[in-house]
């Protein structure tokens, strides 16, 4: 019943705002507890039974939801992937009510692993002896000085969401891509590192992982990375972040990355969309062992923590197609009637990459 009621909400939402394709949240048993996840199909779907569709999974950040991720952070994905025939996956992290210096707080996260690791001795610390102390989930039994994130398995409920969706769904498994903002894009980079060959390509926004944490694996997965040159939350250039914790710079990830890819050692200017018009500075590593493959970065000057295309972190905020699942969250109140020439940004990049 659940179901079919989110799926209601969800269709009101997309006649509401002028999409006709479906959208609604599918719930999954996982580690003993309910998740959810919701999914957006563009009416191309429906008008074409043979076809196969690209499928893109979307991952909030931290106090995130997976409906605002679409309705705010994005700045109304749906309404780009309606245009373009993509099928949207946006997984819920897992959450929980909490108080923080004396606020209720809705807290939600990703665990990618590494962020709640202990602290290796010979790598330089995670965070400061002054950090910010942020609510520990109640399933994380041990939780160290520099831990914030869940202590679900979250990598594996990414999996087999993405096998479920790949199952039940007409989507070509050729043209499967992860973008993540923040927290979610940490999980998204730690999914591609662990999981390539399940994806084509991935993207991430205002996000790195722990400092002396990249992949070290070796990959054929193009990677893009963004960040704002004035991000505060997840800096770029490896200092200290505003609350105190310390991450991977985006030179480094975007160098191990293309080692990783056995890509040439040059890197050159990318005319990635809507990168120069923008003022945007992208830089690409390409001639990788196999044909066709990348790894881009891009800076844009002035920037925030926030998606290319917006000019606020926002996000924090739940739609009615979750109110079922999410009922603490504040409701979305931002509306966007125009396609945000970020998400063209990004999918301009992921759309050039298919399995062989």
């Amino acid at each position: 019943m659940k179901n079919v009621l989110s799926l209601l909400f969800g269709l009101a939402l997309c006649s509401a705002n002028g999409i006709a394709g479906e959208y609604f949240l599918v719930q999954k048993q996982w580690e003993g507890i309910d998740r959810e996840y919701l999914i957006f199909l563009p009416e191309q779907y429906k008008a074409n039974e043979n076809k196969l569709f690209p499928v893109v999974f979307g991952l909030h950040g931290y106090t995130g939801t997976a409906s605002g991720f679409e309705k705010e952070t994005t700045k109304g994905m749906n309404l780009f992937a309606e245009q373009e025939g993509i099928v949207l996956v946006y997984p819920q992290g897992s959450h929980f009510n909490s108080i923080h210096q004396g606020e209720p707080w809705f807290i939600s996260s990703w665990n990618d692993v590494v962020t709640n690791a202990d602290q290796k001795p010979s790598n330089p610390r995670k965070c400061l002896l002054d950090r910010d102390e942020y609510p520990r989930p109640p399933e994380c039994r041990e939780f160290n000085f520099c831990a914030w994130t869940s202590c679900y398995d979250d990598l594996g409920f990414l999996k087999s969401i993405l096998l479920d969706v790949s199952a039940n769904y007409r989507v070509d498994e050729k043209r499967r891509y992860m973008v993540g903002m923040s927290n979610g894009g940490a999980m998204s980079y730690r999914f591609s590192c662990l999981y390539p060959d399940l994806l084509s390509a991935s993207a991430i926004v205002g996000s790195t992982v722990p400092i002396s944490n990249s992949c070290s694996r070796e990959t054929k997965l193009p990677l893009l990375i963004i960040y704002g040159s004035a991000d505060s939350t997840t800096p770029a250039d490896g200092s200290p972040s505003i609350d105190g914790f310390v991450y991977e710079p985006a030179s480094v990830l975007f160098d191990s990355w293309a080692k990783n890819m056995n890509c040439n050692d040059t890197a050159i200017k990318s005319n990635l969309k809507h990168s120069e018009d923008r003022g945007i500075n992208c830089t690409v590593r390409r001639e990788c062992e196999l044909a066709g493959k990348e790894v881009q970065v891009c800076e844009i000057p002035g920037g925030g923590h926030y998606w290319p295309g917006q000019n606020e972190s926002v996000g924090f905020c739940s739609e009615p197609v979750q109110n079922d699942v999410v009922n603490s969250s504040s409701a979305c109140d931002k509306h966007y009637e125009s396609i945000n020439w970020g998400n063209e940004m990004i999918w301009d990049f992921l759309k050039k990459h298919r399995k062989g």
